[in-house]
């Protein structure tokens, strides 16, 4: 009897709280839908610019979502720009193999014409027996030398890289200092020479040119600074393919007269070696003779 009641209580239990939490979804649907009533519609101006919200959220993730670029030799192509903050000098020294010499020395003429000029070339081996090879200096913009690397990849397998990079900004800046100093010295010194008198005009005048000439060396040397780095140096040395194995054939001819010419060396030799072997055997017979005669 004791279960039996126990039973009916746990029942009554569990009905009364489903039914309070099914009241309570009814009245959050019922606030829901008077809020939705209440709110004003949005107007004809406003659902276009919504949608191109939805529009620029939607590219944003896909943006999040895409895989990043692959990492590329330099970090930015933007080498040696001002914008961050640094004067730098690129130097880079590269070794190919190229399978057609002809077509790579070809392209890289092309490329050189295309971002930059040729300092200097020289070619080994043009026609001969062993491989061709040539050692080319170009200088291209700074800005392009990501996209020129890039490029060079086209002559064939790269063997070597180095690449040096120098930092002249302390260089420039001082440079900059020492120009701007000059500039108040000359300033100085020729409102000194307007007050002075005669007798001092030609030292003044002296002192003013040698300003002007500490001037002009530093504005020169800001001017190389800036050439040195707008102009990236690129040393390619390329050679190939190699030429295949060919039988060499002996010429017969010289071995007539290989053996001529020793059968001559041999007939010297003798007219050295039989007046020599003649005065030792009489030496030796005299001695010999002496011996016998005197010990007997």
């Amino acid at each position: 009897m004791f279960r039996f009641l126990t039973s009916i209580l746990i029942v009554s239990f569990l009905f009364v709280c489903k039914a309070e939490n099914s009241q309570k979804q009814s009245e959050d649907l019922s606030d829901l839908r008077s809020r939705s009533a209440s709110a004003p519609m949005p107007s004809a101006d406003e659902q276009p610019m919504q949608e191109a919200e939805k529009k620029v959220a939607g590219k944003a993730g896909e943006r999040e979502e895409a895989p990043e670029d692959q990492v590329k030799t330099f970090a930015t192509p933007k080498i040696g720009n001002l914008k961050i903050g640094r004067l730098l000098e690129y130097k880079v020294d590269l070794n190919f193999e190229t399978k057609d010499f002809i077509a790579a020395r070809k392209f890289l003429l092309e490329l050189s014409g295309k971002y930059g000029f040729v300092q200097s070339e020289s070619l080994q081996n043009w026609g001969g027996d062993t491989e061709p090879s040539m050692t080319a200096i170009i200088h291209v913009k700074s800005s392009d030398l990501y996209q020129v690397l890039m490029e060079l990849e086209k002559i064939g397998t790269l063997t070597s890289e180095n690449i040096q990079v120098e930092d002249h900004t302390e260089n420039y800046t001082l440079e900059q200092i020492h120009a701007k100093r000059e500039k108040i010295r000359i300033a100085r010194r020729t409102d000194l020479g307007a007050r002075s008198t005669p007798r001092n005009a030609a030292e003044i005048e002296e002192l003013i040119g040698q300003s002007e000439d500490s001037a002009d060396s530093a504005e020169f040397e800001k001017w190389k600074i800036m050439d040195r780095v707008t102009w990236a140096k690129i040393s390619i040395h390329m050679y190939g393919p190699k030429k295949p194995k060919a039988v060499e054939v002996p010429s017969f001819g010289d071995a007539f007269i290989d053996l001529a010419s020793l059968g001559l060396k041999l007939i010297l030799s003798l007219i050295y070696i039989i007046p020599l072997a003649l005065i030792a055997f009489g030496i030796f017979y005299l001695v010999k003779f002496a011996r016998n005669k005197w010990f007997k």
